[in-house]
């Protein structure tokens, strides 16, 4: 899985590349008579980024290519339509302005390449704790006088807010469902609690060929940004949920496997603790270290580390995970 610049950025990227997924936010979102339009079967994901190189440690965007039903008048040949999906877990003031500023992007590479302008339809997706308070419209973040209303740019982008939402009232197909309920709690106390029935309704949906894959996103995500969540209740959480095993190797089976070679120190109960509270330090390092792109500590270079220079490292690695998130 590549790594973005932040957890969020990371699972979301993760989960809406997902295909399936991202149609059904498509369909739950958009119009009847603007789906009515597009040719959901040739959906498929845009490569590339549309964001300045000094905004890409804390902003990620998603594009996707969607065909028109209808064949141009002027081309011969069906239009694109272009989805762009930005997600937020706080309300920043000027993201209007940023995905205004994505699709003006998007636009002048149409025209560099000589290919003609498309429509494009931007939708956030916020997932913070409390309702969006930001601007909604281009027009709410421009004071001026009436007389000069009508020169201004009207955009206002389809706006998710999962805050607002009971569980029930979050559509999509299961997957999207639980991947949405994921996002609303990340950071909530009630992801504990959430967390088995998220899994429970993703892993009713997914081939298991591709599951480990997900518990691995996942797992990742929640213990980045959770602080309820350690590795030890994560893997509570995958017993309850999952009767086997995974591929070895994943994060899954990592996780169910922790702690059989923590505590070695020849029968004493105090090694045996230390060597179990290294452990668990050692394992959110390797995954923080996943999470932000870096080459993993070796289970042998831990060995030769005291516990104070692992407990640092590690609050090393949370800090520059908030810094980006900041």
């Amino acid at each position: 899985m590549e790594q973005l610049p932040t957890p969020h950025n990371n699972f979301f990227q993760f989960a809406l590349s997902h295909l399936p997924s991202a149609r059904s936010l498509i369909e739950t979102q958009l119009s009847g008579a603007a789906l009515a339009e597009l040719d959901l079967s040739t959906i498929q994901i845009e490569t590339g980024t549309f964001i300045d190189p000094d905004l890409r440690e804390k902003f990620s965007d998603l594009l996707f290519s969607v065909q028109l039903l209808q064949v141009s008048a002027t081309t011969g040949e069906r239009t694109l339509v272009y989805i762009l999906f930005e997600h937020k877990s706080q309300s920043d003031p000027f993201t209007v302005l940023q995905m205004l500023s994505y699709i003006v992007r998007i636009s002048e590479q149409r025209v560099r390449t000589g290919l003609p302008l498309c429509p494009i339809v931007p939708l956030l997706v916020y997932h913070g704790e409390s309702g969006w308070t930001a601007a909604k419209s281009f027009r709410e973040l421009v004071s001026c006088p009436e007389a000069l209303a009508e020169y201004q740019i009207v955009f206002q982008p389809l706006l998710l807010d999962l805050s607002q939402l009971d569980d029930e009232q979050v559509e999509g197909d299961p997957v999207l469902r639980s991947t949405l309920r994921l996002l609303k709690y990340s950071r909530s106390k009630h992801l504990v609690t959430k967390l088995g029935e998220i899994l429970h309704l993703m892993a009713s949906a997914l081939p298991t060929t591709v599951l480990p894959q997900w518990i691995h996103a996942i797992g990742v995500y929640v213990m980045s940004v959770n602080k309820q969540i350690d590795s030890q209740q994560y893997k509570q959480t995958l017993k309850s949920v999952f009767p086997t095993q995974f591929e070895p190797g994943s994060l899954a089976d990592r996780l169910l496997i922790q702690g059989r070679e923590e505590g070695r120190e020849e029968g004493r109960q105090e090694g045996e603790q230390l060597g179990f509270a290294k452990g668990k330090l050692t394992a959110k390092i390797q995954m923080l270290q996943e999470l932000l792109g870096d080459h993993p500590t070796t289970d042998e270079q831990f060995e030769l580390q005291g516990i104070d220079a692992i407990t640092a490292q590690l609050a090393e690695l949370q800090n520059r995970l908030r810094d980006r998130e900041a």
